[in-house]
């Protein structure tokens, strides 16, 4: 059995990894590092902050569990964005501890869809708008579970990619693989009572934005969600 590091290399750990992130940091800053660069060496970063290989390489090895470095065998380190994933594990891990739930869940997955929507209704770019008129077609045409699933799911995220806003949409990649899950959930409790008018709601919404009628829009992504909280909420009280 593994006993617990003594806290002095608990923090010393915590110290090297600021370090190396401050400096990477500088270096974004300073324009000597871009998005896809190979990191400096071990040995340069070894050299230029005064610490051991193995502190740089666990360093590292943090930052690659951040989702900001990629290590490459045989070729080095190399600065990503692929944060959306670490953020990802963290919200299963909460969802699993209990820390959050799926209430809280759907309030910020309908905050953030609710702020792409009023961007997408400024900006209306024509692509992602094709996409959710696809998407509403293929919803109305689905005769099965899967199918559905696969519309709806496209729908938000050409909403979001409306937005125009990459940080929402790092969000909610972020939130895609729980929510995939809970959509699942949701769409195999529903009835015709129920199908109905949340179809609906995706035809207003894609109709506001054409149209430039935000209220229109801000009143169906509410209803949109008020939907799925009735059929998730009625799910547990069958269970």
């Amino acid at each position: 059995m593994k006993t617990k590091p003594p806290a002095d290399e608990e923090k010393n750990t915590a110290r090297t990894y600021d370090l190396v992130l401050e400096y990477l940091k500088g270096q974004i800053l300073e324009g000597k590092l871009t998005l896809g660069a190979k990191l400096p060496s071990e040995r340069s970063l070894m050299a230029e902050l005064g610490l051991s290989r193995n502190s740089v390489r666990e360093a590292l090895r943090q930052l690659e569990n951040m989702g900001f470095v990629r290590s490459v065998h045989g070729q080095g380190s190399f600065l990503v964005n692929e944060a959306g994933q670490g953020f990802s594990s963290i919200l299963s891990m909460m969802l699993l501890l209990r820390q959050s739930d799926r209430g809280e869940f759907l309030t910020l997955r309908e905050s953030l869809e609710a702020a792409a929507y009023e961007r997408a209704v400024r900006l209306a770019p024509p692509k992602p708008l094709l996409e959710m008129e696809q998407a509403v077609q293929a919803m109305e045409q689905a005769q099965e579970p899967g199918r559905l699933e696969q519309a709806e799911s496209r729908f938000h995220r050409s909403l979001i990619e409306a937005g125009q806003n990459q940080l929402i949409a790092v969000i909610m990649e972020a939130l895609s693989s729980q929510g995939d899950l809970y959509r699942r959930e949701t769409l195999a409790q529903l009835d015709e009572a129920t199908r109905a008018p949340l179809l609906d709601t995706h035809r207003r919404i894609l109709k506001a934005i054409q149209t430039n009628d935000t209220s229109l829009g801000r009143a169906a992504l509410a209803e949109h969600f008020r939907l799925i909280q009735t059929t998730d909420a009625a799910s547990c009280t069958d269970g």
